[in-house]
């Protein structure tokens, strides 16, 4: 299917859509906290698959490419994102929203306390417990340093098991 999507057939470009597009607003809702920026990531994240398709040498499996690809479309969107926000909103404004009241089947208690957490302490959460990422390479996707990786990560975990007790 990669193959004919890269050829830029747009019937199994849709397809790997279909097939993956839940997978992708996953990592974009645990990395966010908020259905609206999941979705606008999710878009982005597609978006930048079509017009990376052709990087996809199959050194690996097209999921763990098309994960890394998310990953880093997400992180990049949220950084924008909030950069942009950061000249309109005060400081003190910025505490990140509870998450939508729409039940989504998908998502647990957990997730609902995920979205609780500070963005960059449930981006560095997400990326090590969730999705596997070691700290080093959470450290490199976000810029900061390896210590405060794991101590973000360690204050996630603090405000979990007092958000589940």
């Amino acid at each position: 299917m990669v193959a004919i999507a890269v050829t830029g057939c747009k019937q199994a470009f849709q397809q790997l859509y279909r097939r993956h597009h839940k997978r992708v607003y996953a990592i974009c809702f645990r990395l966010s906290g908020q259905a609206h920026l999941a979705d606008d990531m999710t878009q982005a994240c597609f978006i930048r698959l079509w017009n990376k398709l052709d990087q996809f040498r199959g050194d690996s499996q097209f999921t763990t490419w098309l994960h890394r690809l998310c990953v880093r479309q997400a992180i990049n969107e949220l950084k924008v994102q909030q950069s942009w926000w950061r000249r309109f909103i005060p400081t003190e404004q910025l505490e990140p929203q509870d998450i939508p009241t729409v039940a989504f089947d998908e998502y647990h208690q957990l997730d609902k306390c995920i979205a609780k957490l500070p963005q960059r302490t449930r981006m560095v959460f997400v990326l090590c417990a969730i999705e596997g990422y070691q700290h080093k390479e959470i450290a490199a996707l976000l810029n900061i340093a390896e210590g405060t990786s794991k101590a973000q990560y360690h204050n996630a975990k603090q405000f979990l098991q007092e958000m589940l007790a």
